[in-house]
């Protein structure tokens, strides 16, 4: 049963891995189409975050029960749940298979941290951007209409008087 557990666990951290290098891939597109000013493909990517993002919730789940049914055979309780303390009470050759595809996982999860990190600042460059965009338009109109002008209150008055 142990050797299940462990093959199960391990597969669905392949499963999680494979989720997060495709939530990479996607901020990598969505950085692209943010240095771009790319607004269409931006929304086309953030529809396709959102689903690998629920892939990645469940998968999270799915590994959390698997670790919790890991602990309920192997008669383990632990003050503080963390991997290292279930990993010291597991046999050995439980993290000879899991710690290396954990690290890939850290690794990609902190690259992919980076990477958001970045876009979130293109992000809000863009916002301001084009506030300071909207601002000069909404200036530039209030000095040419000629509803509200000073000049075009005393035409009106010449004209009509």
């Amino acid at each position: 049963m142990s050797e299940k557990l462990k093959e199960d666990l391990v597969n669905i951290l392949k499963e999680e891995k494979a989720l997060y290098q495709k939530l990479f891939e996607i901020a990598e597109v969505k950085n692209e189409a943010l240095v771009n000013n790319d607004t269409d493909k931006l929304i086309e990517i953030i529809e396709n975050d959102r689903e690998v993002i629920a892939n990645i919730v469940a998968k999270d789940q799915e590994r959390n029960d698997k670790i919790q049914e890991i602990k309920t055979d192997f008669e383990i309780e632990l003050e503080k749940d963390s991997y290292s303390n279930l990993i010291k009470r597991l046999p050995e050759d439980w993290g000879e298979a899991l710690n290396p595809i954990r690290e890939e996982l850290i690794e990609l999860t902190d690259e992919f941290h980076s990477l958001n990190e970045q876009n979130q600042k293109l992000l809000e460059q863009a916002l301001e951007l084009n506030q300071i965009s909207f601002d000069t338009i909404v200036e530039s109109i209030k000095e040419q209409d000629t509803t509200y002008n000073k000049d075009a209150k005393k035409k009106k008055e010449l004209i009509y008087d």
